[in-house]
């Protein structure tokens, strides 16, 4: 139930990072939180290069935190 997740997470700035499509973690990370993974489909290529493709990087989600943390 919302309530019980809203005392779980409670409001702090939430990032999700899946090598994947985002769906089901709206859920978890609300209206303000960010998604890092695939906004697509399609893509054949070793694993670091979709990686950097997709923006699935490590500074990506350090940005997304910041951004969050900052409110910008």
């Amino acid at each position: 139930p919302e309530d019980y997740r809203a005392a779980v997470l409670g409001t702090a700035p939430r990032v999700a990072v899946e090598a994947a499509m985002p769906l089901g973690w709206e859920k978890w990370i609300g209206e303000n939180g960010r998604f890092i993974g695939m906004h697509s489909f399609g893509a054949s290529a070793p694993g670091p290069q979709l990686y950097e493709h997709f923006g699935i990087t490590a500074k990506a989600v350090a940005q997304a935190a910041e951004e969050l943390v900052s409110g910008t």
